[in-house]
């Protein structure tokens, strides 16, 4: 058990480098939700902190990637599309040079018509091209011409894009938010209610160690499903599709849906195949889309809730493009007070004082009961308080159970590496992710000195197990890292729980019983019984020891392996007698 409070250490401190604001550890409490932004004249931030900003917003295109491990992976092209700020490259012009020869550069939709033809008739159906097609749009627009100082016809190409090919850049937030001030910060403003979020989206990705591994693998190129997903802090475009960038689309479920659905966020399909989504699917299709979430009138407009309508309310009848504000269970993935942990979850965060890393999740603080009354407010527009107050208890009590069966089978794999029946042993695989560079690069002042000595002594030859970067046996392909064990475990917590929490939060029964708690149990019974076994084979590989048979064992393999050869050919001498009979 020895290296039990290490591992959870690693585990804490790695993920220190993900912090929002990097040198701000003076701060004993997590960052309190903040109220959410109205309208400003000064476009907010994304990072206020010179470290943050070097990782994530200078640009170096393609010549180094992001986060604290820029230096040890040149990220692939396509990341100049899904994260430009940082790693944009324009185009070498000699495509571009010809087409100057018909077109003069200000004439982006001529030239993209032929060139491009789909995203030129985006725009043309968008509010861009007409941004004062009704009084409605018209009076927005003129706000924004007030914040311009100038008047818009039109929002066209080098709005945008830039003038001409040679000051071509890739639009991100920041650009949007120059008109879209308000909408922007409040999507900014979801850094400050911890993570997930999509604003720190990009960090949440490259951050962790496994990123980098991969990369110096050579395999680097297959987190193309991470890559695109995670670019949701860089690109209004994740939900309002270019070229259109439809406000209607954008308050549809299916904006959402490419994202969340599948392994470890089934949204989709714990929605998709819920009442609620059952709901959607046969009527949507006349619902009006064009009215502002504001203005809806739940059973008039909308008869059944979408994503948006839930995860944007904010409370008395206001919403936001902040869509994490009542975030409670936080994914699932820290573990909460209030529980009797058997295994080293009860050590949890392993003494480390290191914000927003020093705490368990706490569901029944004044935050987190402040909002579950606005969860109770929304769900009465169609069911009565009291039915939505008991449904987020029974909520919370299938979580605290989900977690009693999470520490149960991490208690399972706790003993057996305790009892090195861990087969192989860590000192005979590969290490964990970046193990040969953890300690260096995070130094004794992050690790701490006990935590730094034992991945300098091992290299990073650990067993690393729970929350949250145990998840990495997901993501590694490490030779014998992970063991099966070990794979069966991360499986059941970050995917099949999932599945329980998601089912039962949307109220879609299948998924949160047979894709959930019953994976949660078959996958439990399999770490028990992976473990009886790892320890029989301790139990057998010590004794031969003990007897002093462990050298003899290849001898014995050969006279077995004889005695079965002559049995064999006696057989088959017997048969053809009888047959030349």
């Amino acid at each position: 058990m020895k290296f039990l409070r290490p591992i959870g250490m690693i585990l804490v401190m790695s993920l220190v480098l993900s912090l929002p604001r990097v040198g701000a550890f003076a701060q004993e409490k997590p960052a309190q939700p903040q109220a959410t932004a109205q309208p400003e004249e000064k476009l907010g931030e994304l990072y206020d902190n010179e470290t943050l900003k070097k990782w994530f917003e200078e640009h170096v295109g393609l010549e180094k990637g992001s986060g604290p491990w820029m230096d040890l992976y040149k990220p692939p092209a396509m990341h100049m599309y899904w994260f430009p700020n940082r790693h944009y490259v324009r185009p070498d012009g000699t495509y571009y040079d010809q087409l100057l020869e018909r077109y003069k550069a200000e004439e982006c939709v001529k030239c993209h018509e032929e060139v491009s033809p789909g995203i030129v008739n985006d725009w043309k159906s968008s509010t861009h091209a007409q941004p004062k097609k009704n009084d409605f749009f018209a009076k927005r627009t003129q706000d924004i011409e007030k914040r311009l100082n100038r008047e818009l016809k039109e929002v066209s190409c080098n709005e945008c894009h830039g003038k001409d090919h040679k000051e071509l850049k890739m639009p991100s937030w920041n650009t949007c938010g120059q008109c879209h001030v308000t909408q922007v910060n409040q999507f900014i403003s979801e850094k400050d209610y911890g993570r997930p979020n999509h604003a720190q989206g990009t960090e949440a990705n490259v951050i962790v160690p496994w990123y980098p591994e991969l990369y110096r693998m050579g395999i680097g190129q297959m987190q193309f499903g991470c890559d695109y997903c995670h670019g949701t802090s860089e690109k209004c475009d994740i939900c309002h599709t270019r070229h259109a960038f439809h406000a209607s689309e954008g308050r549809k479920p299916e904006a959402c849906m490419s994202c969340h659905m599948g392994f470890d966020h089934p949204d989709a399909e714990s929605y998709g195949e819920s009442k609620m989504g059952y709901i959607y699917h046969l009527e949507g299709h006349d619902w009006d889309f064009e009215k502002p979430l504001a203005e809806v009138e739940p059973g008039k407009d909308y008869r059944s809730p979408t994503c948006q309508f839930c995860h944007m309310y904010t409370g008395k009848g206001e919403f936001s493009h902040n869509v994490v504000s009542k975030g409670i269970w936080r994914m699932g993935t820290v573990p909460p007070k209030g529980m009797e942990f058997k295994s080293s979850l009860k050590d949890y965060p392993y003494g480390v004082n290191l914000p927003p890393l020093n705490y368990k999740l706490d569901i029944y603080s004044p935050e987190s009961k402040a909002k579950r009354e606005k969860w109770i407010e929304l769900c009465s527009n169609c069911h009565s308080p009291r039915w939505a107050r008991l449904y987020l208890e029974n909520l919370d009590d299938v979580m605290f159970q989900t977690w009693n069966m999470q520490d149960r089978a991490q208690k399972v794999i706790e003993d057996v590496i305790a009892a090195g029946a861990l087969d192989p042993g860590p000192e005979g695989r590969d290490p964990y992710p970046l193990g040969d560079v953890l300690a260096d690069a995070l130094g004794p002042g992050l690790l701490g000195e006990p935590v730094y000595n034992a991945v300098k002594q091992t290299k990073g030859k650990l067993p690393v197990l729970g929350p949250i970067l145990g998840v990495y046996a997901d993501f590694y392909p490490g030779k014998y890292n992970p063991s099966r064990i070990e794979r069966l475990y991360v499986d059941m917590w970050f995917g099949d729980k999932a599945f329980v929490y998601k089912g039962t939060a949307h109220v879609q029964q299948d998924i949160s019983w047979w894709y959930g708690s019953s994976k949660v149990y078959g996958k439990l019974a399999e770490i028990e019984s992976e473990a009886r076994m790892l320890m029989r084979a301790k139990d057998t590989d010590t004794l031969l020891k003990e007897k002093g048979r462990m050298k003899s064992m290849p001898m014995l393999g050969l006279v077995l392996a004889g005695l079965a050869g002559s049995v064999f050919g006696a057989s088959v001498i017997l048969r053809r007698r009888k047959q030349q009979q």
